[in-house]
């Protein structure tokens, strides 16, 4: 069984305890900064518990780290992760700047750890199921797609670190990324990038749209993406696909949630691999459903039990999603188009 170490207790902390319990992983320690946290985990998981990483790999061996901390930590905790020798699992984003990513990447290398960053929406039922589409080419190319994930404030975060753009790097790199990687991952890298945005009340861009062409496919993308709507909004997330023989609709509002429209031919439903996880019973987040979280965390120590780097989010693949989002954020703030060459 794979002993794991987490890092973080609070609400990403809590979903990926649950899933790795499912996946037939052990969560031996957790470490954390609150000792109410840490009193929590040691009564729900039966595990050891450290007040931060550092102890915890002084203290016990396990077989991997998962960093469910904020973004501006992630950094040092991989690199000190990987130094000890431990495979890695962190959420996303990577980090706040490719120099950091770099700077991972070249830690785990130096290591040969596995290293996976959670871009969770690689591993969505729905998600899943549209990629399996569109590389079966039997709708023809993609011409364009846009993609849609709108929430109320994330007040649930720990002392606010969510809204504060210096710790999370705002809506950009902390919710729009979600939409950003996985229009990279199917159409990859664009060249263009046109973004504007509105910012919250502490000055991050909180809700912002994005324009990006010349993708490696030859195919256009749009996103928009907000963090900051009322408090009483329910949390949305859409994609729709143009195809040459085909338009494909995601709306996780909408039921059925998935329908793909053939130019000939009738509407039709495609059946969702999800997994019989049902929902947390314990976060406080906008998601509750845990069948992305399972399918990230069970591919993941899957990889590791066959001793395989995971391929579905390579660490370059995740840094690059950092450089698009960085861009955005760039090209939001001065109003120009950004190159990404």
């Amino acid at each position: 069984m794979i002993k794991v170490g987490l890092v973080g207790y609070g609400f990403m902390g809590h979903m990926h305890a649950q899933c790795h319990e499912a996946a037939g992983a052990r969560v031996a320690a957790v470490a954390d900064v609150e000792p109410d946290k840490r009193r929590e985990a040691e009564e729900k998981l039966k595990c050891l518990s450290f007040a931060g990483l550092d102890e915890l790999l002084e203290s016990m061996e396990v077989d991997l780290v998962d960093i469910c901390t904020p973004t501006y930590l992630h950094e040092d905790l991989v690199v000190a992760a990987a130094r000890a020798g431990r495979n890695i699992m962190c959420e996303k984003p990577m980090s706040l700047t490719v120099k950091s990513c770099d700077l991972m990447i070249k830690a785990v290398e130096k290591a040969g750890v596995a290293f996976m960053i959670g871009q969770v929406i690689r591993f969505w039922p729905e998600y899943q199921v549209i990629k399996e589409i569109l590389d079966s080419g039997r709708h023809g190319r993609v011409e364009w797609m846009s993609a849609r994930r709108l929430s109320p404030p994330p007040t649930w975060a720990w002392q606010g670190w969510l809204l504060d753009p210096a710790r999370s790097g705002g809506a950009v790199l902390d919710l729009h990324i979600h939409d950003l990687d996985y229009i990279q991952w199917l159409l990859g890298l664009p060249k263009k990038v046109l973004a504007t945005a509105a910012p919250g009340p502490q000055g991050g861009l909180d809700s912002v749209m994005t324009l990006a062409w010349e993708h490696e496919s030859g195919a256009k993308s749009a996103a928009e993406g907000s963090l900051y709507l009322a408090p009483g909004f329910p949390f949305n997330m859409a994609l729709l696909v143009a195809c040459e023989k085909a338009t494909v609709r995601y709306d996780s509002a909408a039921s059925p949630t998935l329908v793909v429209y053939p130019f000939e031919g009738a509407p039709y439903a495609p059946p969702l691999p999800e997994p019989n996880i049902g929902a947390s019973s314990e976060t406080q987040g906008n998601i509750g459903s845990l069948g992305g979280y399972y399918n990230e965390i069970k591919y993941y120590l899957d990889c590791l039990e066959a001793g395989r780097k995971p391929g579905v989010v390579t660490p370059e693949g995740a840094r690059e999603s950092v450089r698009f989002s960085l861009a955005v954020a760039e090209s939001a703030r001065t109003g120009k188009i950004v190159d990404l060459g």
